[in-house]
């Protein structure tokens, strides 16, 4: 990942999202860098994990800072520590999880490109700001469901059959269809706030 002038950050860096005991920071921004990767710094609590998924278009590594990461990638299971990483090439399937019962594991995780994945966390951020989520979620599900279906476009998991995934998945496409109609967004201009440009 290239590194930026901390003096050219927008205000997603450094902001911290919290999502089921996860918690996880933006410390460099896709807009940002030459190379379009966005860097979040991760904290996962003891045992968490992330289920085996796939992205279509984007690069996804792993650099432990602290503590132990498990990942899976093509099949292959490691075990990494500090200084080590690993990386989860598009198409590819790939998992990670904290295999301590006690301690956090801290982790860099680098997603290449990462504007979609940006855009989503400035809009999540910008409506939170404004009082429309209940946490770290948007409060309004049509909005909701427009944010699940973009991510959705970005990744699948590999653990539900893929007749199974699209028949589960299609409330989810209608009610997004319907949000959109009704003019509910992925990326609001105004939510990026003045230094963001």
């Amino acid at each position: 990942m290239t590194r930026i002038d901390e003096t050219t950050r927008n205000p997603l860096t450094g902001h911290e999202f919290r999502f089921f005991g996860h918690r996880f920071r933006i410390v460099q921004s896709a807009r940002e860098t030459d190379d379009g990767a966005l860097g979040i710094e991760y904290f996962a609590p003891p045992r968490a994990n992330i289920p085996e998924h796939v992205h279509h278009v984007q690069e996804e590594q792993f650099q432990v800072v602290s503590g132990r990461l498990s990942v899976r990638v093509g099949g292959q299971e490691l075990i990494l520590g500090p200084g080590q990483s690993a990386i989860g090439p598009p198409g590819v399937p790939h998992t990670w999880w904290n295999p301590s019962d006690e301690e956090e594991v801290c982790f860099v995780a680098g997603i290449r490109t990462g504007l979609d994945v940006e855009t989503m966390f400035e809009t999540l951020l910008g409506l939170t700001r404004e009082g429309k989520t209940i946490g770290s979620l948007p409060r309004n599900p049509l909005q909701f469901a427009v944010l699940v279906r973009h991510v959705g476009g970005m990744a699948y998991p590999t653990g539900i059959p893929s007749p199974v995934r699209k028949a589960l998945f299609a409330p989810v496409v209608l009610l997004a269809f319907i949000g959109r109609m009704m003019g509910y967004r992925t990326l609001y201009p105004h939510l990026r706030g003045p230094e963001a440009g």
